[in-house]
């Protein structure tokens, strides 16, 4: 049962091996693959099934990522909103990481200024502008990280949060941040939620974006597929098998 135990401490394994996170790229989109109309409109793309079970994929992690943009449109609190999870009554609390170059976290955001303050880092470039980090800096954890071809570098920060023991990340960024980390080969899996809903529109937001392949040769392949019927939604969990794309592992 060698593949079986495997499977169930891969996210354990990894790390150890590693030293960095094993991460999982969520997102909950349309049957066409978009997380938002062109206004930022997202809210509900899937149903409340398949919602109660993200949030058990929040709980199975020690972080939860995303990008500053995210943080802007939707004001997400990044909780694990399932008291019951925990079995002792209580709400399990997980690091909130947020991928914000320029520093343009609002100091009301609920991130930086709920209950749950403690939790959150905030990832900042040298080019950040320095009143704004310092006004982060009074409310929650920031870091500086270094930077590749202009973005924050995502491999360095996956070393970081490695030595710091988040063992398991869960990236719930938008359709750029999504990409950085698939393209970039930074992803072991996707956590994939489907509603049988058609968004189209040219504008509307991808739920993978970034440059992409120019080749279907080159397009990441996943395996271990499965499928899940969660409501009227659809639920598929995969691990990303390779990376061809030699893209930056980088973030805005």
């Amino acid at each position: 049962m060698a593949e079986e135990c495997a499977h169930l401490n891969e996210v354990f394994n990894h790390w150890i091996v590693h030293g960095t996170p094993f991460v999982t790229v969520k997102a909950a989109m349309t049957l066409d693959g978009k997380i938002a109309t062109a206004a930022g409109e997202s809210k509900w793309i899937t149903g409340e099934t398949a919602r109660a079970h993200g949030m058990t994929l929040r709980y199975a992690h020690d972080a939860i990522l995303v990008g500053v943009n995210t943080v802007l449109a939707d004001n997400p609190g990044l909780t694990v909103r399932e008291r019951n999870l925990s079995g002792d009554g209580h709400t399990p609390l997980r690091r909130r990481i947020i991928l914000d170059s320029m520093a343009r976290t609002p100091l009301s955001a609920q991130v930086v200024s709920d209950e749950n303050v403690a939790a959150t880092t905030i990832v900042v470039s040298r080019r950040a502008p320095v009143r704004r980090v310092v006004a982060l800096a009074k409310k929650v954890n920031v870091i500086t990280a270094p930077e590749a071809a202009g973005k924050l570098n995502l491999r360095w920060l996956l070393k970081r949060l490695g030595a710091e023991s988040v063992a398991g990340l869960l990236v719930e960024g938008g359709g750029e941040v999504n990409a950085s980390f698939l393209l970039g080969g930074l992803a072991q899996r996707v956590a994939f939620f489907y509603a049988p809903k058609i968004l189209g529109g040219r504008d509307s937001r991808k739920a993978v974006a970034g440059d992409g392949a120019r080749r279907l040769q080159d397009v990441l392949t996943l395996r271990e597929v499965v499928w899940q019927q969660l409501g009227a939604d659809l639920f598929l969990t995969a691990r990303v098998a390779e990376s061809p794309l030699d893209a930056p592992q980088t973030a805005a």
